[in-house]
């Protein structure tokens, strides 16, 4: 009997101690420190030197010395992972040279330096939640705090509990937000509360490439096929420049087929078409109005003289001429009825053409034809 008793209350000592870790783990930091927020990270044998000199130059350093502030720390790899991916962009873009932190305005780095920090304490506690907790960081932006559960020797929910640091980018709903997660939290300073964010996390969450360099955030703009066009040679009308209305072309008419690609000047099945320089050949634009016009990015080999053979096909007399780069370069190039949409014609004149890459925009004066290819020939 003896024997019985000692064994309960051995296991009711085990039970009691596993509820007291699981109902207590967070009631208080993990670690502290005697010194300020800012001192802390300034200790920590140059981990943070680049967000410290950032902080610096913004003028958050008071902040992190003096007022309470919970501050979910980015590494500075996450800055210069940050860092590197604009450039990317920026090299995809054809933008010259790479940029460092200097290159950017302090406005972004202080936008976003703030996101990642909020007033008062907040622990991992106050975030135990199925939706975690809904925060603002110092310049009102609606963040989201949650407690995460990894899984240990198969056992789910047994590991490590991290913290998921969300910029919920203005949405309410959870499939558009941007996640971090905490590599250690809850160390207490003399001032606040810090999480440190993992290595891995891209430094302004999905926003610094756009505020550092908003041009990436524009319609793309260039060839359609990813090169210029050269000339001489054939250039399919449905090939005109990917970007915006008024930038890559104009159409009056946006109801027309979208046989090739989605923009607004319409393409169908050519019945004549063909892919020997491109898949755009085997359609023709369509649908055209008097003023319409469609731009192409091409590489012309040498200046001079040029035939150009327009393929047209309608049910009603049209008239086409050329410019480069704005300025016009051909007649006007008449474009007689072929007394169907799909019977073809050729309509041949010529052209003064500059040396290099250049614009070439195909402006329709005089609407009823459809436009398959273009053919230049140096004289």
């Amino acid at each position: 009997m003896k024997r019985v008793l000692i064994i309960f209350l051995v296991i009711t000592g085990l039970f009691a101690c596993k509820k007291g870790m699981q109902d207590y783990r967070h009631s208080s930091p993990l670690s502290a420190t005697d010194v300020s927020t800012y001192d802390f990270l300034k200790q920590q044998g140059g981990l943070y030197d680049t967000l410290l000199l950032l902080i610096d130059r913004v003028h958050l350093t008071d902040t992190l010395k003096s007022q309470n502030i919970t501050f979910f720390v980015p590494q500075d790899n996450s800055i210069q992972a940050a860092i590197r991916n604009l450039n990317y962009t920026r090299e995809k873009m054809d933008s010259a040279g790479n940029w460092t932190i200097d290159s950017i305005p302090l406005i972004v780095w202080d936008s976003l330096l703030r996101r990642y920090m909020l007033r008062g304490n907040v622990t991992a506690d106050s975030l135990n939640y199925a939706d975690g907790s809904n925060l603002v960081s110092l310049y009102g932006r609606e963040m989201n705090g949650k407690t995460v559960k990894t899984n240990a020797s198969g056992a789910v929910g047994g590991g490590t509990v991290l913290l998921q640091y969300s910029d919920k980018n203005n949405s309410r709903f959870v499939r558009n937000w941007s996640f971090a997660y905490t590599q250690n939290a809850d160390i207490k300073t003399k001032n606040g509360i810090i999480h440190i964010l993992e290595e891995r996390h891209v430094f302004g969450f999905n926003s610094f490439t756009g505020m550092a360099f908003p041009k990436s955030l524009e319609p793309f703009q260039g060839p359609y096929l990813g090169f210029p066009i050269p000339i001489p040679g054939i250039v399919n009308a449905a090939d005109f420049d990917e970007g915006p209305v008024n930038i890559a072309y104009r159409v009056a008419n946006a109801s027309g087929g979208h046989a090739y690609r989605p923009d607004d000047p319409g393409t169908e099945t050519c019945s004549t078409g063909d892919a020997q320089v491109s898949k755009g050949g085997l359609y023709n634009v369509g649908w055209t109005t008097g003023g319409d016009w469609l731009r192409y990015t091409v590489d012309i080999a040498e200046a001079g003289d040029y035939e150009v053979n327009l393929r047209t096909a309608g049910g009603g007399d049209g008239i086409i001429y050329l410019e480069i780069d704005g300025n016009r370069v051909s007649p006007d190039i008449p474009t007689p009825s072929t007394g169907g949409w799909q019977t073809w014609r050729s309509n041949i004149s010529t052209c003064t053409l500059p040396q290099g890459k250049h614009f070439l925009f195909v402006r329709i004066k005089q609407a009823n034809l459809n436009l398959h290819r273009m053919i230049f020939k140096k004289l």
